[in-house]
């Protein structure tokens, strides 16, 4: 600790050393008597331990908070988690760039928030980011302030308590699948969608990272199961897959009519050693040669899910869809109305059993109505 005074400075300044940190501060005077009285005061601050140096969020920019969120967080996360990370990540580190963490308040990232709204997406220039993108990137930045408070580089997260969009409404509307739909898709599907779509419907599962990237090491035709293992979304989904017997015969059928060898059950036509990429454009005309109006693809998972609720308890259905939670099934289950007409029509059944229904129209009978006119008059 010492007083010292600084080249093309008019003041004296004190260093000191708090939390092993090094600090150098100007004292703001050019009088040496009050410049002592100065350090005596922050000497006796530090030994009390009354004195911090501060946060390290004060000094820390957010640019560099994302460089240390990719570099230590993120490999600890699945694949997809660590690809939307820097995408996130990227778009974040746009706006915020080189402030620093303490400067960052909730009104700054409400506004960034209405202002990636408004912005056009990249794949349809016509058309808005969706608020559902908007909302994982917020997600994002929480965590990364969480990180840092974990860190103690803050003490509160500023995207706490954000509100985000309201998703539902972007969302195609769910709806069931006939096996008459399910028919139709399947002819106008063309070989590897037909088969995939048999095997999302047959097994729940999701369609890239458990459908479509599976490998034929993970499919095990003897024991009618798949072991998915490896990079999966969450520790439920590593539960193993049962195989159908109709799965199973379609898989079977499919290996032995591929005519190049490929660690993949859907390989890329154009590089054996990768999973086939995207399905979008072809399950889009698909659907339309079958004359079935356009729903995503991951919509058989709920299909799979509503079929297997309807003879199955909600354990089963649980372990099938391979949740962490039994409540998540309500998210999934549809034609849930079909369900509770038939049970009200039962109950009516048991209610009124050989009695007339309930009907909209007065307890006298309309002779009785007549006669009794006639006996008024």
């Amino acid at each position: 600790m010492g007083l010292y005074r600084r080249k093309g400075s008019r003041f004296w300044w004190m260093s000191y050393t708090a939390d092993k940190e090094r600090s150098f501060v100007s004292t703001k005077t050019s009088s040496k008597e009050i410049a002592k009285k100065i350090l005596r005061k922050r000497e006796g601050e530090i030994a009390l331990g009354l004195f911090s140096v501060g946060l390290p969020g004060e000094r820390m920019t957010f640019a560099e908070l994302c460089d240390e969120f990719l570099a230590s967080h993120s490999p600890t996360v699945s694949i997809n988690s660590q690809r939307n990370h820097r995408l996130f990540v990227k778009n974040l580190r746009g706006y915020f760039g080189d402030r620093r963490l303490t400067e960052i308040r909730r009104p700054m990232i409400e506004e960034y928030r209405n202002l990636r709204r408004r912005q056009p997406s990249q794949r349809n220039p016509k058309t808005t980011v969706k608020g559902a993108t908007v909302n994982r990137e917020i997600q994002c930045l929480h965590c990364m302030f969480q990180f840092a408070i974990t860190r103690k580089y803050i003490t509160e997260s500023p995207a706490a308590g954000v509100k985000h969009f309201n998703e539902r409404r972007e969302r195609p509307v769910k709806r069931m699948l006939t096996v008459e739909e399910e028919q139709w898709i399947l002819e106008a599907a063309p070989p590897h969608l037909r088969v995939a779509i048999i095997l999302l419907v047959q097994t729940g599962g999701r369609t890239y990272s458990e459908g479509l990237s599976l490998r034929w090491e993970q499919v095990d035709l003897e024991n009618l199961v798949i072991h998915l293992g490896g990079d999966v979304k969450t520790e439920d989904s590593e539960q193993p897959v049962p195989l159908t017997r109709l799965a199973c015969e379609v898989l079977q059928e499919w290996r032995k009519g591929q005519t190049r060898q490929s660690p993949f059950v859907f390989p890329s036509p154009y590089n054996l050693d990768k999973p086939i990429g995207t399905v979008k454009t072809a399950w889009k005309a698909t659907l339309r040669r079958a004359g079935v109006s356009y729903f995503p693809i991951y919509n058989l998972r709920h299909v799979f899910c509503t079929r297997l609720s309807w003879v199955a308890p909600d354990a089963v259905v649980q372990h099938a869809m391979r949740h962490s939670s039994p409540e998540t099934k309500r998210f999934y289950q549809l034609g849930l109305a079909h369900q509770v007409r038939e049970h009200l029509e039962r109950v009516n059944q048991k209610t009124y059993q050989e009695r007339d229904a309930l009907q909209n129209r007065d307890s006298d009978s309309r002779p009785e109505q007549v006669q009794q006119i006639e006996v008024c008059n």
